[in-house]
């Protein structure tokens, strides 16, 4: 998909949303005509003709269209954040990758809410800087692969949290091909969604976002992040490992 394309499609997104602040509407006849506005030209009018002007100036104009209509306004590296390195395997499946296991306390503590995160990287290279693939898994990090290596965490369902079950290492390795990855010389780091916030509602209480409240907050404001915005922000956090 080419840059022009992928923004039109994007700011579709956030035109349909704005269009909708009054109530939702789920019947394609009633969406009012509306006009996409060109992803290469300024909101002054201006077209983008550069790479710098891009970058600086129309970038800038879209990502805020995403934080006061779609996403809601993330806040940044909380204070005291902390990295804790629970294992390294230099051995890692079979030989072929080097297996880390980093929690990250957001509040600094273990005591706060905290993600681990599950990171692989080709032996092969020495040393050398490599390009990965960051993303969170939806049943935990132990199944992306069946490596007994991995640690088995909590999980949640239907509310309740519960330790992971031995049998269900692995249960989604079809979706993670890890050793294909690490043998053309790329890195994986997952984390698991629900450490971030649990996917139900009443979740949020067990998540990130109750640390940023004001005194008397019980939920964001108006202009606040949702749980996709929290769960971005996340492997925003991850970037800072």
């Amino acid at each position: 998909m080419s840059l022009s394309s992928l923004a039109k499609a994007l700011l579709l997104t956030a035109a349909l949303l704005y269009a909708q602040r009054a109530g939702t509407n789920y019947e394609e006849a009633k969406v009012p005509k509306y006009t996409l506005p060109d992803p290469l030209v300024l909101q002054d009018g201006h077209p983008v003709r550069d790479a710098k002007t891009w970058f600086e100036r129309r970038r800038p104009e879209i990502l805020e269209l995403f934080r006061s209509q779609v996403y809601g306004r993330s806040p940044g590296r909380p204070r005291g954040m902390s990295f804790e390195h629970a294992s390294i395997d230099t051995r890692a499946l079979g030989g072929i990758g080097i297996r880390k296991q980093v929690a990250i306390n957001f509040s600094g503590t273990r005591a706060g809410p905290r993600m681990h995160i599950l990171i692989y990287l080709p032996a092969a290279a020495k040393g050398r800087r490599v390009p990965l693939f960051l993303g969170l898994n939806f049943a935990g990090n132990h199944a992306v692969n069946p490596d007994p290596g991995i640690r088995l965490g909590s999980v949640w369902a239907r509310g309740q949290q519960r330790p992971a079950a031995e049998e269900t290492r692995g249960a989604t390795a079809s979706r993670w091909p890890l050793e294909r990855i690490l043998e053309r010389g790329y890195g994986v780091a997952t984390a698991y969604y629900q450490e971030i916030e649990p996917d139900f509602d009443g979740g949020m209480r067990y998540g990130v976002r109750p640390l940023f409240f004001k005194p008397g907050e019980t939920a964001p404001s108006a202009a606040g992040w949702g749980a996709i915005g929290a769960w971005a922000w996340a492997l925003s956090r991850a970037m800072d490992y």
